[in-house]
């Protein structure tokens, strides 16, 4: 039986480990082509594993097609480079993961100068550099589905947070200039956080990515996987322009069998999210 996604090509950045490795399995058990658009080659901290050779392996494992690509995605030349690859080997970009992020220590008033700088340069540039990059092989095939990952952060008032919340107002925006031609564009994220070699990644109490509350449950990636599956599928007729997280894509694009699994999986918070959001729905 085919998959959801047989055939598509997909190109996920920052794969090589975490939430975008977990999509690339994911895309890939679902019948995709998946790109792994990542800097990380070698591992080199033992707390962060992961490469992009290594997700590939996943992605074949789980019955997709592999394409690891270096790409380091604050680097226009880099992002143009990777794209042009992926056109030479497929012909075609059917989903794009904005995926790629990092997340520097300290506060506004406390980070460095050269982190913000980072942040910025990878978190919004790149998103921006690589949507702009697979937008005319989209436009010229009439077809294309760009999904921005944001956080829960958007929400607050950190430097991280600030990133997010600019991608998504690309997503809107974007996705209300290429309405026309085919192309649906979100924004998408977790409710909270899903357990991640990132996640686990030891910061300073009270910083950016410090230790979470003692005792809180963190689901597994599973909805979140499911639901940018259910993403990947839209076009701008179906659900385009749209600040989304995974129990609300569910509510909105699942099926009550999927919504009844992820509503038995995940911890009763998750529940509750997708439970308001399809008593919200049920109102309109």
């Amino acid at each position: 039986m085919a998959g959801r996604l047989q055939g598509k090509v997909a190109i996920i950045t920052g794969a090589s480990r975490g939430l975008g490795q977990y999509c690339a399995e994911g895309y890939g058990r679902e019948g995709a082509k998946v790109v792994i658009a990542a800097r990380t080659e070698q591992e080199r901290d033992p707390r962060l594993p992961g490469t992009i050779y290594h997700t590939a392996e996943l992605v074949e494992q789980a019955g997709g097609e592999a394409f690891p690509v270096v790409c380091n995605v604050a680097d226009n030349d880099s992002v143009e480079a990777t794209v042009k690859q992926v056109l030479d080997r497929y012909g075609r970009v059917d989903i794009l993961m904005n995926n790629a992020a990092v997340q520097p220590p300290g506060f506004n008033s406390t980070i460095q100068i050269r982190h913000w700088v980072l942040e910025f340069n990878v978190n919004v540039h790149g998103t921006f550099f690589c949507s702009r990059a697979v937008l005319p092989a989209m436009i010229e095939q009439k077809s294309g589905n760009i999904i921005n990952i944001s956080s829960v952060g958007a929400l607050g008032g950190s430097h991280y947070g600030a990133t997010k919340r600019a991608i998504e107002a690309l997503a809107v925006g974007l996705a209300g200039e290429q309405r026309q031609n085919g192309i649906a564009v979100n924004a998408f994220k977790p409710v909270r956080g899903i357990e991640t070699p990132g996640l686990l990644f030891g910061r300073a109490p009270g910083q950016v990515g410090g230790p979470r509350p003692a005792g809180e449950q963190i689901p597994p990636p599973d909805s979140y996987v499911e639901a940018a599956i259910l993403l990947a599928l839209q076009t701008p007729e179906t659900f385009t322009g749209q600040v989304v997280d995974d129990a609300q894509v569910i509510a909105r694009l699942g099926d009550k069998e999927t919504q009844d699994r992820f509503r038995a999986l995940n911890p009763s918070w998750w529940a509750e999210a997708m439970d308001a959001e399809l008593s919200a729905l049920s109102r309109v």
